[in-house]
């Protein structure tokens, strides 16, 4: 257990020199199924992993949190090539991971959110987007044109990239997103 100050992370070992950084989204916890299962694709692929462990607390502004949280993690990753998979919320940060010169995931960015459609803008290293035409945080918005950005649409999926009431279908999609974390991830 690492302590950030204001919160603890978790470093799941695996090769010492690559290490995945996972940040929270605002509602959505690293333990929540998205991240969960994006770690066990890095792990599969050797990659150490550390793990925020926090949900925004109540009254603090959500975007100033994000960018706490993303700036400890990535202080205390200390690893030679670092890549960072975050949810949602997370995504603000984009631009403090394109200044860092870092591969990323961002899943259900806030496509909608000024902030993150400009970091994802400036990104230099590749970067997967996921999310579905369903989500507004996604639709609503636009993805900036960039090269370096591969995007991932699934169709019908709330924003938690899951079916309402439709189990067997949300874990389909589960398979389907870890799968492509797992071969970017591979990529790298």
């Amino acid at each position: 257990m690492l302590d950030l100050g204001p919160c603890r992370a978790l470093r799941h070992e695996g090769d010492p020199d690559r290490c995945v950084v996972l940040l929270p989204g605002q509602r959505y916890p690293t333990r929540a199924p998205l991240l969960r299962f994006a770690r066990e694709a890095a792990a599969q692929r050797g990659w150490s992993a550390l793990e925020v462990l926090d949900e925004l607390p109540e009254g603090e502004e959500p975007v100033g949190w994000a960018r706490d949280r993303a700036e400890r993690a990535l202080d205390a990753a200390a690893a030679p090539r670092l890549a960072v998979i975050g949810k949602s919320l997370a995504s603000v940060t984009a631009g403090i991971v394109a200044d860092r010169d870092l591969p990323a995931v961002w899943l259900t960015p806030l496509l909608v959110h000024a902030e993150a459609v400009e970091g994802l803008a400036r990104v230099r290293q590749p970067t997967l987007l996921v999310g579905s035409s369903s989500d507004q945080t996604w639709a609503g918005g636009s993805v900036p044109d960039n090269p370096r950005l591969e995007v991932f649409q699934l169709e019908g999926l709330d924003h938690s990239l899951q079916v309402a009431g439709d189990t067997t279908a949300s874990l389909d999609s589960l398979r389907e997103v870890t799968n492509r974390v797992g071969s970017f991830l591979h990529r790298l």
